[in-house]
């Protein structure tokens, strides 16, 4: 069947033009999933594959997503970014590449460093509360978190309403620098998140 689709899909690009051909699929709970050949707008030049991990409590939502990749995420291609407050975690790794069907197969990416590295950062976790969360903790940072961040603002995991939270913990710069608008999963709105140097320890 995948192969039917693949034809047709080959087809349709021959005669609208040379547009990317990539899988597209998202699944919740897995570390892989499979969809259908779809043809790329005309302004992608990259597919993209990857894996999110959003923990909170014991409750962990594993998201594999597969798709066309859009021009302004391309930054972040290849880069960790992660989120580390107590009882919590945010973490997601994608790769791309620039051919037809090369985002097909296995999601195929580095795991999370769980590496302490000698930073730490001040951590809360406030949960459905718009305020921002005081009872904190020290946060062992780990892999390439060298950064200590606060969120706040509206949280929509994967199946669940929105609520407000309010987090602090390490994180990566790169999160602060292309997280929020780079989830595949988790959707944030009407958020602010700063970030400032990890101490080292």
């Amino acid at each position: 069947m995948r192969a039917i689709l693949a034809a047709v899909s080959m087809f349709q690009a021959v005669i609208t033009g040379d547009c990317l051909l990539c899988e597209q699929c998202f699944a919740l709970h897995t570390s892989s999933c499979s969809g259908i050949i779809t043809q790329c707008p005309p302004d992608v030049t990259h597919c993209v594959a990857g894996l999110e991990n959003s923990t909170l409590g014991t409750h962990v939502i594993l998201t594999a997503f597969k798709d066309c990749l859009e021009p302004s995420q391309k930054a972040a291609c290849g880069r960790e970014l992660s989120f580390n407050p107590p009882a919590g975690n945010l973490w997601t790794n994608s790769r791309c590449c620039d051919s037809d069907f090369c985002n097909s197969g296995d999601v195929k990416v580095p795991p999370p460093d769980n590496t302490p590295n000698g930073y730490i950062c001040e951590g809360c976790t406030s949960d459905q509360s718009a305020q921002l969360c005081t009872e904190t903790e020290d946060v062992q940072c780990t892999g390439k978190q060298n950064t200590c961040g606060t969120f706040k603002g509206t949280v929509s995991r994967p199946g669940e309403a929105g609520g407000e939270y309010t987090f602090k913990g390490c994180t990566t710069q790169d999160f602060c620098k292309f997280g929020i608008f780079n989830l595949a999963s988790t959707q944030t709105h009407d958020y602010g998140l700063k970030c400032f140097p990890a101490l080292k320890v």
